[in-house]
């Protein structure tokens, strides 16, 4: 089977204190030619933020040549999804050969998304009567005669089928934003649109520790008090009886919930929140280090430098010194 594969290499923040299952999730993207991989990559940075952002999900992306190599059989396609990834200036036509290849994969997966001039595909393999789909306009006549339908709008999701459409491949990413919300729920889709910019993120939404746990928790109420408290208290710490008082419940109540539900621990999950927002300050400002370490509860930038290495391995200078001579990828420390 020829592809490409592009791992997810799991965020940089500190993962919960016991070991936690990670479920890994695969999405073959199906291309005409090699030329259209490096326009693929937005998919495969979706899926990275989405990984990032669940913390108990990783989403593994395979580039594939339409026609090459096996197919697979049903235990490879079991819960694996396909991209045919077209665009909106050709029509996808198919061979002889990758006709039954891709008649294969969209009688094989459970979910399809056919994308820009990929949605004809559904003619050629005789699919297509009273089907309806996501058209771009330069198709619509094509698709009218295939016997198409046009859903007249940029994203088909079928609600009682597995085949999906989109009209370009910018599209795309809010249809995949829907499977986000039918998977993890709206509240995680939100999170990710505002992540990756499909929409304005929310003030509460900035941190990716934070939305993690309380996915994780399954928006538990007394979990995202304790999580919001602790985000508005990053610059002044609060101790733990403080913290408790604020969420209603006693200490040994609190720290056993958050526990429970998050595989966290409490005041270790203080700890990174002020790191990350420290992080996160000297990726994206100019503040000197001093400012930093008060504006993230460290007495002095000794102990903001020592709780950084612990958590990062290696020094805020380091962080300072990439934003500004680039790298920054190639060591693992962006998304």
């Amino acid at each position: 089977m020829k592809h490409c594969i592009f791992e997810n290499d799991l965020a940089y923040l500190a993962e919960p204190t016991s070991a936690a299952f990670v479920r890994t999730h695969n999405i073959d993207v199906i291309v005409r030619d090699s030329s259209a991989f490096a326009s693929a990559e937005m998919i495969r940075e979706f899926y990275h933020a989405l990984s990032d952002l669940t913390g108990d999900h990783s989403y593994v992306v395979n580039l594939r040549l339409a026609g090459a190599g096996s197919v697979g059989g049903p235990q490879y396609w079991t819960g694996r999804a396909a991209v045919f990834w077209g665009d909106f200036s050709d029509c996808w036509t198919l061979s002889d050969a990758e006709r039954t290849w891709v008649s294969q994969v969209l009688n094989l997966s459970p979910r399809t998304v056919l994308v820009g001039g990929a949605v004809l595909l559904l003619a050629q393999i005789r699919l297509s009567e009273k089907t309806v789909a996501a058209i771009h306009p330069n198709f619509d006549a094509a698709a009218r005669e295939a016997g198409l339908t046009n859903c007249g709008t940029g994203t088909y999701l079928a609600a009682r089928g597995r085949t999906h459409s989109a009209t370009t491949r910018l599209s795309t990413l809010r249809l995949l934003a829907d499977f986000v919300s039918l998977d993890h729920g709206e509240n995680m889709a939100d999170n990710l649109r505002g992540f990756i910019g499909l929409s304005e993120p929310k003030r509460d939404c900035e941190s990716q520790l934070a939305n993690r746990l309380i996915h994780r928790a399954g928006g538990d109420h007394l979990v995202m008090s304790a999580v919001e408290a602790m985000l508005n208290h990053v610059e002044e710490p609060l101790r733990i009886t403080d913290l408790s008082n604020m969420v209603g419940t006693s200490t040994r109540q609190l720290q056993r919930r958050f526990l429970n539900k998050t595989g966290a621990k409490l005041l270790a999950t203080y700890r990174e929140l002020r790191l990350e927002r420290a992080h996160s300050l000297l990726r994206f400002t100019d503040l000197p280090q001093i400012e930093i370490a008060t504006a993230t509860g460290f007495s002095s930038t000794t102990s903001l430098k020592r709780a950084f290495r612990d958590q990062y391995k290696t020094m805020p200078e380091d962080i300072r010194s990439l934003r500004f001579s680039g790298g920054m990828a190639d060591r693992g420390l962006v998304n």
